[in-house]
């Protein structure tokens, strides 16, 4: 009876404390998720960091970018919210934003 006990204990505490894969998970203190959606690109959104996507800046490049202008596009990657600096003179974000680091991106034909 006593191992049984043990046994549903053990059972238990596994199935309470794993996490799936829909959950935020950290990584170095930092929360990251995965993200998908489509949209379309517009190279007036572009910055030094990557381009802003329907509320996330985009790891991209200016040349990636401009190939892409203009086209409906899918982006799947793993976000993270990155804290702005509210009391700094520099040229840094004052609120937090959401960065995806690694997208992958496909052109979505229509």
């Amino acid at each position: 009876m006593k191992r049984i006990f043990t046994f549903l204990f053990l059972l238990f505490s596994v199935g309470c404390f794993s996490q799936s894969t829909d959950t935020l998970k950290t990584q170095g203190g930092k929360k990251s998720y995965f993200v998908s959606f489509v949209t379309k690109l517009d190279i007036g959104n572009l910055t030094k960091d990557g381009i802003y996507l329907e509320g996330y800046v985009v790891n991209i490049s200016s040349e990636q970018a401009k190939k892409l202008d203009g086209k409906k596009i899918r982006i799947t990657g793993k976000a993270r919210v990155i804290k702005g600096n509210a009391n700094s003179f520099e040229q840094v974000r004052q609120g937090n934003y959401k960065y995806i680091e690694y997208p992958k991106i496909e052109v979505i034909k229509n």
